[in-house]
């Protein structure tokens, strides 16, 4: 059973990745709160959908362009103080929704600024802490690092989400709000711990940003394996990502309270966890590429399956499929990436992969949104998550890059 179970060496071995861990771990469980929060507060505020998917949408478009940024960035200067000045810069944006929520009449506007700084100060932290991971733990403990990163975000999305639902539902959206920004204070005292994390291989002359960002995009247009775990990926994202209908799901379909709308936020990070716990095996899988394209078909048949039944614990099961799927596919996914990369090009490849995450997801939440709105929620499960399953069934058939790579 041992290699099955979570390989917790890099805790072990790393006290470095063990500070770093605990600041991503407390970064994911308030952003898992403030994301139900806002989305919650958006829809009562003008029972729209779309209002939420643009919800997604400000943040993810920012990130896009601060990604470039900090994916440049991380491979040119000390990776722990872009960690440091982004999460700073993140504190400010928790501040903002803290204070629209005091105002007497609270504004859809800032809600949507507050969304815009906090993407951009993700844009730049994520390919920092992303590409200084091999450097905390050796590139031998990149697969266990990944499954301990991905169980650290799915206890946070399990916990902040169904914790947001009850202390909106109980003493209100304020005292959540109160609850994100003192927990988002606590990231800079675990990120000052950290040595200092300067990119190893930098050159001399470096180029101009959007030539660096530029010259890091080509890489990856080279690279067959690269190109294909980006493709694959957004073919997920793009066309079966449906957190953006979870609040009409939950209040208008299951005709059930904001309780009920925390826990679908949770289903997903639910079977997430139970997946990461039991992740031991990745690190000995042999041809890691076919288990992500059967991973991308599961997830879209679990969204197709959502459609098919509207009651409560069939919808947390469905969701809870499509977490697990996830999970297995981005620990296999960032090990790849990780181990393929030479280290001056980590911040730009890690930037490419949040940017594609981002961008696809924003674009996704907003597809279901839209079709959402010309039919009903169950239409559009129905329709992505049956596209993504016949897509990523073609993908397996015609690629073979991914299909035949080897760990």
């Amino acid at each position: 059973m041992s290699r099955f179970l979570l390989d917790i060496s890099p805790l072990r071995q790393s006290r470095a990745f063990r500070y770093a861990y605990a600041a991503r771990t407390a970064t994911v469980l308030v952003t898992g709160m403030l994301m139900v929060a806002a989305s919650i507060q958006l829809f009562e505020m003008t029972g729209s959908s779309i209002a939420v998917a643009g919800l997604n949408a400000s943040m993810a478009i920012p990130m896009v362009l601060a990604l470039m940024v900090g994916g440049v960035l991380s491979d040119r200067m000390d990776r722990r103080k872009l960690m440091l000045y982004s999460r700073s810069v993140y504190v400010f944006s928790v501040s903002l929704f803290l204070i629209n929520a005091l105002l007497p009449s609270p504004t859809i506007w800032l809600i949507y600024l507050a969304a815009t700084i906090g993407g951009a100060a993700g844009g730049i932290s994520v390919p920092a802490m992303m590409s200084a991971t091999p450097a905390l733990v050796g590139r031998e403990h990149l697969a266990a690092a990944a499954a301990l990163s991905g169980l650290s975000m799915q206890i946070g999305g399990v916990i902040g989400p169904s914790l947001a639902g009850l202390i909106i539902a109980g003493p209100g959206l304020i005292f959540c709000y109160v609850i994100v920004l003192a927990a988002v204070l606590t990231t800079p005292f675990f990120l000052k711990q950290l040595p200092a994390l300067p990119p190893k291989g930098t050159q001399p002359q470096q180029p101009a940003i959007f030539h660096a960002f530029i010259e890091g995009f080509t890489y990856m247009a080279k690279q067959p394996l690269l190109r294909s775990l980006l493709l694959i990926d957004l073919t997920a994202v793009v066309l079966a990502t449906p957190l953006a209908l979870l609040p009409e799901w939950g209040t208008q379909v299951l005709q059930l309270g904001p309780e009920a709308t925390g826990l679908l936020y949770s289903a997903p990070a639910v079977g997430a966890t139970l997946m990461a716990l039991s992740s031991g095996w990745t690190k000995t899988v042999k041809h890691p590429g076919r288990f992500i394209i059967a991973a991308v078909m599961l997830w879209g048949a679990a969204v197709f399956a959502l459609s098919q039944w509207v009651w409560l614990p069939w919808s947390l099961l469905c969701l809870a499929c499509m977490g697990a799927a996830d999970t297995v596919s981005k620990i296999l996914r960032m090990a790849l990436v990780q181990k393929h990369t030479p280290d001056h090009l980590l911040g730009r490849m890690s930037s490419l992969w949040m940017t594609q995450s981002a961008l696809g997801t924003a674009v996704g939440n907003m597809q279901m949104g839209v079709v959402s709105r010309w039919s009903n929620p169950t239409t559009a499960f129905f329709i992505g998550g049956g596209a993504c399953f016949l897509l990523s069934s073609a993908f397996a058939w015609r690629n073979r890059s991914l299909k035949h790579i080897e760990n």
